[in-house]
């Protein structure tokens, strides 16, 4: 079975400049997907993006940069299911090359492992579904959530005093970004990576990080080197 695995990685990044490249622990980020996609059951491993730095970086790691990505699919605007649109018709007409499945890694998620990828895969082969992504429960439930209207706190519910305990929450959950694992022909169908039966595949705290800010960066950092030990204690 084909299964390509598509980093999409842009270069531009307001919060960390060249983001994608920055190191954790030495090693630069967008690395940690390259060895997580390696060790899966991907067997092609392909990077989209519009940075230059980051296709040299790609191809010295022996992952496919093959194209820079147009600029309109390079914005803050641009939508990620057209990035991966753009990818697999790329392969499609340059190299007659068709994926049975597709997975997309993020690489602001330093801490998915390769045995979370091979779940994913394994999930989307064996149940009736259209595709599998990593989620995370919601911890800051929005039952008790509030919003301005007039400079002044609206509760997001009326009836939010009733949900005065945990454990009257509907359970929600949040994409973490770590994996999405889909059929080509989920893509091909609903014009979407998920299709009308998503599973999921819920992620521990530390691999459901995903790095946006500076600060996110240490805590990935210091996740990679005391978690471990840390949990010794308990």
């Amino acid at each position: 079975m084909k299964i390509l695995g598509i980093i999409p990685a842009r270069g531009g990044s307001k919060g960390i400049p060249q983001k994608n490249l920055q190191k954790i622990l030495g090693k630069p980020m967008i690395q940690y997907s390259f060895d997580a996609a390696k060790k899966s059951k991907i067997n092609r491993i392909l990077v989209s993006t519009d940075d230059k730095k980051i296709a040299s970086f790609a191809k010295s790691q022996r992952v496919e940069a093959p194209f820079l990505r147009p600029g309109n699919l390079s914005t803050d605007s641009a939508k990620t299911f057209d990035v991966i649109r753009h990818s697999i018709n790329y392969l499609r007409d340059n190299d007659d090359y068709s994926p049975d499945i597709v997975v997309i890694l993020q690489p602001t998620s330093p801490l998915r492992t390769s045995r979370m990828i091979d779940e994913s895969i394994e999930l989307l082969q064996k149940k009736n579904t259209t595709s599998v992504i990593s989620v995370s429960k919601i911890k800051t439930h929005p039952y008790s959530a509030f919003f301005l209207k007039n400079n002044f706190l609206k509760p997001f519910r009326d009836d939010f005093k009733k949900f005065d305990r945990r454990q009257q929450y509907t359970p929600l959950y949040f994409p973490t970004g770590a994996i999405y694992t889909t059929w080509h022909d989920t893509i091909k169908k609903y014009h979407s990576i998920y299709g009308d039966k998503i599973r999921h595949m819920i992620t521990d705290q530390p691999d459901s990080i995903d790095i946006d800010t500076k600060f996110d960066m240490f805590v990935a950092e210091m996740t990679l080197s005391n978690w471990k030990k840390y949990q010794k204690k308990f």
